[in-house]
């Protein structure tokens, strides 16, 4: 069986800047992305598509988010979705009330609030949504999906969940106070299908293979990450396609190249620290850039290398200096405050 495996779409998810349309520039690429990743899966025609949870970025999403997510599933109609609640998805009215966003679109299999299973072609799925509940509450959840799991004659397990597992938590210093996995809870399967995490990772422990697809856009990523992942369940063996999204862009430049890097940004999250004038800044690139990618900062580093190494040298007074000049009413204040303990730099 093939799969097409995606994860934490969060669309809707709105970062940096709104227009004067109120269009956001960030949440608009969202669903760009979304719509290449549905041609890519549909060009691929796997068995089956695993949407491992977080497909909003809130549970109460905007009419928009909605709609353009019911009519991405429409576009996979022929392909059979398995898809699970993530933390982003979760809210304690709509769990009370029985219903959820993701829930009004088309889904061949769909766990909002509770464990679900399907036997296909002799695999058992196991469907794992994220819950907040008291830790009583989370240790049954766990020993019910243990239970479902072990009580299953079929040769192949699979788990489809949101949350973290203990060698990530211990890789990464990353844990989750409800959704995390020993060791023991993740060795009852053949293959961990897990999303939450935003980073794609993989490791094999003890015969089972964990994998996550990252999110559908790495906005803290420094290099192009993101894309759907495609797993054989025979083989177990899998690739992934990537698909460009924003991305952080770090430069360093001067006087000699800073108009060069602004003629040629994309729609990537750029951070340029520049040494020079100011003045030499063309303002009408900087208005393109701006508009062109996702996010442009520019940091203004004026301070002489020579002075840097030298860390004898007390900046506060540099900054008394400039206090006496504009606002000499305050030095006095500023001076009480560095002498008792603060520190101005």
């Amino acid at each position: 069986m093939k799969l097409a495996i995606i994860s934490d779409l969060h669309l809707g998810k709105r970062m940096y800047r709104t227009d004067e349309n109120g269009i956001n520039k960030y949440e608009n690429i969202g669903y760009r992305v979304f719509d290449e990743y549905i041609d890519n899966i549909i060009s691929e025609n796997p068995d089956l598509i695993i949407n491992a949870g977080d497909i909003f970025e809130t549970a109460n999403p905007s009419i928009l988010a909605m709609n353009k997510y019911v009519l991405g599933q429409k576009r996979l109609k022929n392909i059979p979705t398995m898809t699970i609640l993530g933390n982003h998805d979760f809210a304690f009215n709509n769990k009370n009330n029985n219903c959820s966003a993701a829930a009004m679109a088309s889904h061949t299999y769909f766990a909002d609030y509770d464990i679900k299973t399907v036997e296909l072609e002799g695999i058992l799925f196991v469907m794992m949504p994220y819950l907040y509940a008291k830790k009583e509450a989370i240790a049954e959840y766990f020993e019910k999906c243990k239970i479902l799991t072990e009580s299953s004659s079929c040769e192949k397990k699979i788990l489809v969940t949101h949350g973290v597992t203990d060698k990530y938590a211990k890789d990464s210093l990353i844990s989750d106070p409800y959704m995390q996995f020993s060791d023991e809870f993740i060795n009852m399967f053949d293959l961990v299908i897990i999303g939450h995490i935003h980073t794609p990772y993989d490791y094999v422990q003890n015969g089972t293979l964990v994998i996550s697809p990252g999110a559908m856009i790495d906005y803290q990523a420094y290099v192009d990450r993101t894309g759907p992942i495609y797993l054989d369940t025979d083989t177990m063996e899998f690739t992934k396609k990537k698909i460009r999204t924003p991305h952080i862009i770090k430069k360093k430049c001067t006087e000699d190249d800073i108009n060069d890097i602004l003629s040629n940004v994309d729609e990537n999250i750029y951070h340029i620290t520049y040494r020079g004038d100011t003045n030499k800044i063309d303002n009408d690139l900087f208005i393109q850039a701006k508009n062109i990618c996702v996010n442009l900062v520019i940091d203004v580093d004026n301070i002489d290398e020579n002075e840097a190494e030298d860390s004898s040298i007390d900046t506060s007074l540099n900054f008394l200096d400039w206090v006496n000049k504009n606002y000499s009413d305050y030095v006095e204040i500023f001076k009480n405050a560095m002498s008792e303990g603060g520190k101005l730099n």
